[in-house]
């Protein structure tokens, strides 16, 4: 898919969301995670006969709040669909989770659209994360998201300088907030006679 090798064969500097290497995991037929330590979301990205459906699962579910919170959360969604272009704010599964998605017509997409479809979604991302106050949640999320990139790095047997290479390079840490960052995570995950390894 044309699709996929546009989002895989980017690199680091890129100016375009779609120009930066993002890691493409195959999850079934026709339907893929990709990720990018720089960007704040995983993305989803579903493509069927007549369409690429690239979905953005916010992480917060709607099905057990109150009544008033819930018009309140769904009002919010509707005022954002009817002021922003090309992304929908949706309510999808059981727990009617808030996912924002933007659906393109593979007939006629063009490696600019898909840009353009990618910048609305982290534009996206920032007004429902704002406008639901949900700034302090998603800092957390996307903290346990690079946090688990690197226990995976550590788990395949990465060195401390391959690691700090990558908070820094890919996901643009201050060298010393990563070497604090990576610290952190070895002191809390690794059994204590291992730490002196790194």
């Amino acid at each position: 898919m044309e699709v996929l090798k546009w989002l895989e064969e980017g690199y680091d500097n890129a100016r375009d969301i779609v120009d930066l290497p993002w890691k493409v995991t195959k999850k079934a037929e026709g339907v893929y995670l990709a990720e990018y330590p720089k960007i704040p979301f995983v993305l989803n990205v579903v493509i069927d006969e007549g369409f690429v459906h690239l979905i953005v699962p916010l992480g917060v579910e709607t099905v057990a709040l109150e009544l008033p919170e819930r018009l309140k959360v769904y009002h919010t969604l509707l005022m954002l669909n009817n002021r922003l272009n090309l992304i929908k704010f949706c309510i999808t599964g059981m727990n009617e989770e808030i996912t924002l998605r933007v659906d393109l017509d593979r007939k006629t997409l063009g490696k600019g659209e898909f840009n353009d479809a990618l910048t609305s979604l982290l534009i996206g991302l920032n007004q429902v994360i704002t406008a639901l106050g949900l700034e302090e949640d998603f800092s957390r999320a996307v903290f346990e998201r690079i946090a688990m990139m690197v226990l995976e790095r550590l788990e395949k047997g990465a060195k401390k300088e391959e690691i700090l290479k990558f908070l820094v390079t890919k996901v643009g840490m201050d060298p010393k907030d990563a070497e604090e960052f990576l610290k952190r995570i070895i002191e809390n995950t690794m059994p204590k006679e291992d730490v002196g390894y790194f």
